[in-house]
């Protein structure tokens, strides 16, 4: 219940997204930490990384970079986790 407001945010947010005729790729990651970049992680393309429970700021970030260009992904949302 406490998270309830917050989680139909993002699913107004990428609502939106999804709407806005423009191409995306919505980044779900799990809860950050600050962890230094490792370069391991785990993706799931149109849904959450199974027992998926934190990944750092940095390989967030890295995910992203990596996957910026990769027009398979483009009108999906991808899943990023340790």
């Amino acid at each position: 219940r406490l998270l309830r407001g917050i989680y139909g945010d993002l699913a107004r947010l990428e609502d939106l997204v999804r709407a806005s005729g423009t191409d995306w790729t919505i980044v779900r990651p799990p809860n950050l930490t600050n962890a230094p970049l490792t370069g391991r992680y785990r993706t799931a393309v149109d849904g959450n990384v199974p027992r998926g429970k934190s990944i750092g700021r940095a390989d967030v970030a890295h995910c992203m970079l990596a996957t910026v260009d990769d027009r398979a992904l483009v009108g999906h949302a991808l899943g990023v986790a340790m």
